[in-house]
């Protein structure tokens, strides 16, 4: 009996730690092949307080918001940052539309920044804290 308990709890061990890797691997594999990166320089909010960049030969870029998870600490509410270039992490994303405060059920696909960081390495200004993006 002591033996069908010990096999029993090893199969089970197993089994968890098995179904675990499996998940971790596609949740890894959906955030890669989602996610983009660009580089372009700030322009600040536009009229839907929307985050506005611009690229180098004067395409805009416009993003919804930031994902509440982002490991970056800039704020681009910051009108000080505006004209600094940053390379930005971003994905499409599905957000609820509303209608006087209450959600019509329909949904629309913006780009969301899940992490910024500025494109040059030797960003100097003391009261911006810059995190990695390597996890």
């Amino acid at each position: 009996m002591k033996k069908l308990f010990t096999q029993t709890v090893a199969l089970l061990f197993v089994a968890i730690l098995s179904f675990n890797a499996q998940t971790t691997n596609a949740q890894e594999t959906t955030k890669t092949s989602n996610e983009k990166t660009l580089t372009a320089t700030f322009k600040g909010l536009n009229v839907s307080d929307n985050f506005k960049f611009e690229f180098n030969n004067g395409e805009a870029i416009v993003f919804h918001d930031e994902a509440k998870s982002s490991p970056s600490k800039i704020s681009l509410f910051d009108e000080g940052l505006i004209g600094e270039r940053f390379t930005i992490f971003y994905k499409w994303v599905d957000v609820m539309l509303f209608e006087n405060g209450e959600a019509t059920g329909e949904t629309m696909k913006v780009k969301r920044i899940y992490n910024i960081m500025p494109a040059n390495n030797s960003y100097q200004r003391p009261d911006v804290l810059v995190t990695s993006n390597e996890q």
